[in-house]
C-alpha cells in the first residue's frame, strides 16, 4: 500500500423537490475540509433560493466516491447532519466505502444519520 492519494476534492450538488443531493469525491480530510463545509453551506443556501418556497427537508450525501475519510473529514459529515437538523430536515448517507462504514460504525457516527448501503 503506497500511501497516496488522488488530489483534489469534489462537492456538486442538486435539488429534486424537498431534498437535496450533495455529492462527494476524492479525500474528506484537513485539506478539504473546510471548503467542502463552506461550499455545503452555500448549496443548502442556494437550492433553499431556487427552491421556490419549498424547504430541504432530506439531505442527501452521496459518498460512494469518496476514497479517504480521516476525523477531520467525519466531523464534516457530522456538521452536515447539524446543518440538517437546524432545518428540521433528515440526513442520509449513501454508499459509502467499507473503510468509511468501519469509521462511522467505530466512532458509533452511523447512530446520528440514516445509513444507506
Amino acid at each position: 500500500m503506497s500511501g497516496a492519494r488522488p488530489l483534489g476534492t469534489r462537492i456538486a450538488g442538486s435539488r429534486d423537490g424537498d431534498r437535496l443531493l450533495i455529492t462527494l469525491q476524492g479525500s474528506l480530510d484537513a485539506m478539504s475540509v473546510s471548503a467542502l463545509q463552506s461550499q455545503l453551506y452555500d448549496l443548502a443556501q442556494v437550492h433553499d433560493l431556487i427552491g421556490l418556497g419549498i424547504p430541504v427537508r432530506q439531505i442527501h450525501i452521496d459518498l460512494a466516491g469518496v476514497d479517504f475519510c480521516d476525523a477531520a473529514g467525519l466531523r464534516m459529515l457530522v456538521a452536515a447532519r447539524r446543518v440538517a437538523e437546524a432545518r428540521q430536515a433528515t440526513c442520509h448517507l449513501h454508499g459509502p466505502q467499507p473503510h468509511l462504514r468501519w469509521l462511522l460504525r467505530a466512532t458509533r457516527a452511523a447512530d446520528l444519520f440514516h445509513l444507506d448501503s
